[in-house]
């Protein structure tokens, strides 16, 4: 009776966390950027390369689509206004080295 209420409760506990990954994946929200990371790869603060991201959607796009991508050519026009000294293949490195995992090719 114990071996078979325990089974249960880590099947239930499994299939929780389980929904709770699937759901995560299927709420169209793309992971944050790391901001510290490319800051530190272009020598600007977390903050500076936090404002040329825009704001992810809260909501999914249309019909529960994923939210569209950030225009990253805007994202790294910011980033070289912000720093000068950088050029755009240094800005191109930096911002591929930190892609999520899920969309590095």
């Amino acid at each position: 009776m114990i071996r078979k209420t325990t089974a249960l409760i880590a099947t239930l506990g499994y299939l929780s966390a389980a929904g709770y990954a699937v759901a995560q994946q299927q709420s169209g929200r793309m992971p944050e950027p790391p901001f510290a990371a490319i800051g530190a790869e272009l020598n600007l603060g977390a903050q500076a390369v936090k404002n040329c991201f825009p704001e992810p959607s809260k909501a999914g796009g249309a019909n529960g689509a994923r939210p569209a991508r950030p225009d990253m050519s805007a994202v790294s026009a910011c980033l070289v206004k912000a720093e000068p000294s950088l050029t755009q293949a240094q800005v191109r490195v930096a911002l591929d080295n930190n892609r999520p995992e899920t969309s590095k090719r």
